[in-house]
């Protein structure tokens, strides 16, 4: 388990944001490691781990874009059930609010690479530290 810098960058849910998004870090040689995106309707954010998120910043706010940085946990499960239980299940008897989360596991891995953005970070790193 790390604690990992996100970016997110604020755009308007409309078709081509992701590209545009994703074309400008590309462009400065910065690697999305996890991304996760969802239109409210408005401004939506885009977050994301990046490879370098002072070069991401910068590419964004080329762009006239909105970003923001937050610090978030990510932590390597095992694939398999009642992994996300127990995250869930420990939090809660901390009193730690999961805000959001992310995850995805590449198909045939036996690993799931999950993402949390909590009320308190350093609680949530020390219950949750034999986990990963």
């Amino acid at each position: 388990m790390s604690k990992a810098k996100q970016i997110s960058v604020w755009v308007e849910s409309t078709p081509g944001q992701i590209a545009r998004v994703a074309r400008a870090l590309a462009k400065a040689r910065v690697n999305i490691t996890a991304f996760t995106a969802y239109g409210t309707g408005g401004e939506s954010p885009i977050r994301m781990l990046v490879t370098s998120p002072a070069k991401a910043r910068k590419a964004l706010r080329d762009l006239d874009l909105r970003v923001t940085e937050e610090d978030v946990l990510r932590i390597t499960l095992p694939d398999k059930a009642g992994a996300l239980a127990s995250v869930g299940e420990r939090l809660a008897k901390a009193n730690i609010n999961v805000d959001y989360a992310y995850a995805t596991v590449a198909k045939g891995s036996r690993k799931a690479d999950l993402v949390l953005a909590v009320s308190d970070l350093v609680g949530a790193a020390r219950v949750l530290k034999d986990l990963s």
